[in-house]
Order: structure tokens, then sequence, then C-alpha cells
């Protein structure tokens, strides 16, 4: 993942591919990533804190990729059991103009209640770009930028109004999984048991995430589920 500077004067080729100038603007990232072609290789970009970062390399399959399937097979199928509202998985785009927010999370649930309310819709114009805020967020964080998730992603999806932030760091063999719930204008920790559970207002379920060694002999990742 590159971070581009803040106002370049002309355009960047970041990993074979140009970020135009005008990227440095929330409305010209947007222009940008919607331009993109829908086929081939495709950057994740990310718009937060006044910056545009962009990844292209692959994600590796001990810490990134079994995690964020794990944890979108479990809520995608929560979700859709109780009728909550809808998950998404990547490459899905949503956009806080006011947080000055464009990105590709991990994962994301928009309740039925906040379509209806307005406070999340997809934009009528551009299909792939959903406008406002969803009701919870997943971020696996990566390697070659950590700060982008444990640092500007908590400020700005709580400026965003993001319910719930769930955040998971399996780098280097640890396996830390925050809960982060908005209370006023911040994130607090939900509380963990001495099983390792928190509990999801979101979701009114509680969770526990743990690594496992699979039937290949590779690292994996479970995800259990219990009721409140």
């Amino acid at each position: 993942m590159v971070g581009m500077p803040r106002a370049p004067a002309r355009p960047l080729h970041v990993l074979g591919v140009e970020v135009p100038a005008r990227a440095h603007t929330l409305g010209g990232f947007r222009a940008w990533v919607a331009s993109l072609p829908e086929s081939g290789p495709r950057p994740r970009a990310t718009f937060c804190s006044g910056g545009v970062y962009v990844e292209m390399s692959p994600q590796d399959y001990d810490s990134h990729a079994p995690l964020v399937a794990e944890v979108n097979r479990v809520l995608g199928t929560l979700t859709v059991e109780s009728e909550l509202g809808m998950y998404f998985t990547p490459a899905s785009w949503f956009t806080h103009a006011r947080a000055g927010l464009s990105t590709e999370p991990d994962g994301m649930l928009v309740r039925f209640e906040s379509f209806r309310s307005g406070r999340a819709r997809i934009n009528p114009r551009r299909r792939s770009e959903l406008l406002g805020a969803p009701d919870m967020v997943l971020e696996v964080v990566s390697s070659s930028n950590p700060g982008k998730d444990l640092v500007d992603f908590v400020r700005d999806y709580a400026r965003a109004g993001v319910a719930e932030y769930w955040l998971v760091d399996a780098r280097e063999g640890a396996l830390d999984f925050q809960l982060l719930v908005l209370e006023g204008r911040r994130y607090r920790p939900a509380r963990r048991d001495r099983q390792g559970w928190v509990r999801s207002p979101t979701f009114e379920r509680r969770f526990r995430l743990r690594r496992v060694t699979n039937a290949a002999g590779l690292a994996d990742f479970r995800m259990d589920v219990r009721r409140v």
C-alpha cells in the first residue's frame, strides 16, 4: 500500500496505476475511482485524512485473506438470517462527504432501517457507490500500512457515525480482535470476558475469534457466535 502526498502537483504512477493529481480532493478521488475499469487489475483505494492510499498487492494467506473470508461468512449469514439489513463484501465502496472519507472496507453492514431513514443510500448516478454511513465496518490490519486502520480509520469512521468498527490484527502470529462501539463522537472497546467473548449491540450477539490450523496444516480462523 502506498500513500500519496497530500497535494501532488502532477499525476503519480503507483504500482503501475496512474493516480491523477485531482485525486487529492474528495470529489476528484470519487471521479477517479468511478472511472476505473470494472474488469482487469483494479487498485483498492482510500481517501481519508486528506490523503490517498492505494493498494495493489494481494493480501497474504496467513493473516488477511482467510480472516476476512471467515468474518464476512459469519456476519453475512447472520445478517440474512436475522433480516437485519444488507452485508457487503469487497469490493464495496462508500463515501461520507462530511467526514471526508471514501473507501472500500473489508466488510460492512447497512441496516434496513438506515436505508429507510436515508442515513445510507445507493448513489442514483453511480450505482457502485454507497452514500452515507454503514452501521458496522470491518477492517483487518494491513502489514503495509497499519496506521490507516489503527489510527486514521478510528478517527474517520467515528466522524462518519459508524456505530461499530470491527478491527482485527493478525500480523506476526498475534490475534487481536477489537469491537469498537461508538459513544458520542468516540469509540470505546467492547468489554471482553475471560473466554474472549465480546458483545455487539448492532447484531445483538456475542462473538469470539480464534486462530486454528486447518486440515491442510495452514493457519486459518474461526468466528464463534452465541446469543446475548
